[in-house]
């Protein structure tokens, strides 16, 4: 285990969200609300490309650390998983029995899915969204549970009606960036954010990669990295993880985090504000795009509970700009009519190999 003393300790709290990219709003919010079971909890547009949607999806809630958000951008090819492009995001579920009722679920809906698999330390089920996004959902494996037990549990599930309470989706368990330097990459996070290196193992689908574990004290691996030397370069577009953010408490310790970036010659973009949390990016070793985020002011800042997601909603400097970006809206999605359901992508077996 690996900490830096650098007074940051403890400060950078778990995942705030990961933002993703769509190229179809609609299919988008189809699959996260009726086939994952999310809630929208904010509908807006990105804020540095206003004339195209940002799409947030999280628990009942939106606490954080549960939220998907997707920038909605038709016109890009297809992305593809290496350096620069995470591999996958994770979802935690409450009892391993939730992972069959799972499969059921999908497989009804037409929804490609591998396992559930008996992992180095987890059990997991692996989907992938309309647009080719690798989602996981895993339950720790505390109790020791085995393949045998995990096909027995297949067997027995039957159908799937509903998505019952031990099956919602919850905060996020990881994400898996990806690294060709893992020395390096721990190096980063623990010296320059104050992050503690928990483990490295042998990746289980690929005998020549390793996993890297890195988080904190009550969430010790929020981050896996997928460690391989020849690990391809990626590419951000439809179907990508776009950015990964962490959360902290308020301001001041963003500023913490900026300050001690600039005086370690780490490029960012300064403190930017995003109305309803403030942000901070810049870059780890391998170009995969991180952010800081602080908690507040939170997705009801200009929305009611029982109202959150229902309409555009926009930050206060683009309100006057409303007619323009309705209207460009409406156009991008005469042009951007896709049929529901969708051809979903088939997941690849072993779900965590790293193509060269």
């Amino acid at each position: 285990m690996t900490v830096a003393p650098n007074g940051l300790e403890g400060i950078i709290q778990g995942l705030h969200h990961i933002t993703l990219v769509t190229s179809n709003q609609e299919v988008n919010r189809r699959f996260y609300t009726e086939v994952l079971g999310l809630r929208r909890v904010k509908l807006t547009v990105n804020q540095d490309d206003y004339l195209h949607r940002h799409l947030f999806y999280a628990d009942e809630k939106g606490t954080t650390g549960s939220a998907i958000t997707f920038f909605e951008w038709p016109h890009l090819a297809e992305g593809s998983v290496g350096l620069t492009s995470p591999h996958h995001l994770a979802y935690t579920v409450k009892t391993a029995e939730a992972l069959p009722k799972w499969r059921a679920w999908l497989l009804a809906h037409r929804v490609s899915a591998v396992g559930p698999l008996a992992r180095d330390d987890r059990i997991s089920l692996y989907l992938r969204d309309p647009d080719g996004v690798i989602v996981e959902i895993t339950k720790p494996n505390e109790d020791g549970i085995t393949p045998d037990y995990i096909h027995e549990l297949n067997r027995d599930v039957g159908s799937a009606e509903e998505i019952t309470s031990d099956m919602r989706l919850g905060a996020f368990n990881h994400a898996s960036p990806v690294t060709r330097n893992p020395e390096f990459t721990v190096r980063f996070f623990t010296k320059l954010l104050g992050l503690k290196n928990t483990f490295r193992r042998t990746n289980p689908d690929q005998n020549d990669a390793s996993i890297v574990g890195i988080g904190n004290d009550d969430q010790p691996d929020f981050l896996r990295y997928l460690a391989a030397p020849n690990a391809p370069l990626g590419d951000v577009g439809a179907g990508s993880v776009h950015h990964i953010a962490m959360a902290v408490e308020e301001e001041e310790d963003q500023l913490r985090i900026m300050r001690h970036l600039n005086a370690s010659g780490v490029g960012n973009s300064g403190i930017v504000d995003r109305f309803w949390f403030k942000s901070l990016y810049f870059h780890d070793p391998d170009g995969n795009l991180l952010e800081i985020a602080t908690k507040g002011p939170g997705y009801t800042a200009d929305e009611p509970l029982d109202k959150l997601g229902t309409s555009l909603v926009l930050a206060p400097w683009l309100e006057p700009k409303r007619n323009e970006i309705e209207s460009a809206l409406n156009q991008l999605d005469r042009k951007n009519e896709r049929s529901w359901p969708p051809a979903f992508p088939r997941v690849q077996s072993p779900p965590e190999y790293l193509s060269n």
